[in-house]
């Protein structure tokens, strides 16, 4: 096989062997619901600007600008100066602005200044929370415009398609 010897000729193979065909199955293409890696700002990351992601955020750094996607975590160290919208939002660092989400979670950790429409919310014992908190189609505290009815489609989220339009 591995001879120095160039002069040999290479057989050809025998038309009689048998061939054996094998069916390789494609690969199965990504969807929307497999799980994938978060986007994250590190810690050390200043990013002044919004960010759009059809999938889940992670901020340990700071963002002076509006965060949307599917997840969004501020995790300890992180800092959020803008408007969250998610369909979770779990906060442990700090928020100054907006938080409109379908569920809202502030550990112990969390030091939030913002107004939250959620329509369930979370806050552990040592969170600090100064705004306002309501659910979705209530017009003001204790006063709702549909008798006290929420609709989960009232949650404002938005597109980034949506928000060029605006």
């Amino acid at each position: 096989m591995f001879s120095r010897d160039r002069q040999k000729a290479i057989e050809p193979m025998p038309a009689d062997l048998p061939v054996k065909t094998v069916d390789i199955p494609a690969p199965k293409p990504r969807t929307a619901k497999t799980t994938s890696m978060p986007s994250i700002v590190s810690e050390g990351l200043h990013i002044a600007g919004n960010l759009f992601s059809d999938g889940d955020v992670q901020v340990d750094g700071r963002v002076e600008g509006d965060v949307q996607g599917r997840n969004i975590t501020v995790g300890a160290t992180g800092t959020v100066v803008g408007k969250i919208i998610a369909d979770e939002a779990m906060i442990s660092g700090a928020v100054n602005g907006e938080i409109r989400a379908r569920a809202v979670v502030l550990t112990r950790t969390a030091k939030v200044a913002s107004d939250v429409t959620q329509e369930s919310i979370s806050i552990e014992a040592g969170a600090v929370f100064e705004g306002t908190c309501r659910r979705p189609g209530s017009a003001g505290a204790g006063k709702g415009t549909n008798g006290g009815a929420s609709k989960g489609s009232e949650l404002l989220l938005t597109t980034p398609a949506d928000k060029v339009k605006a």
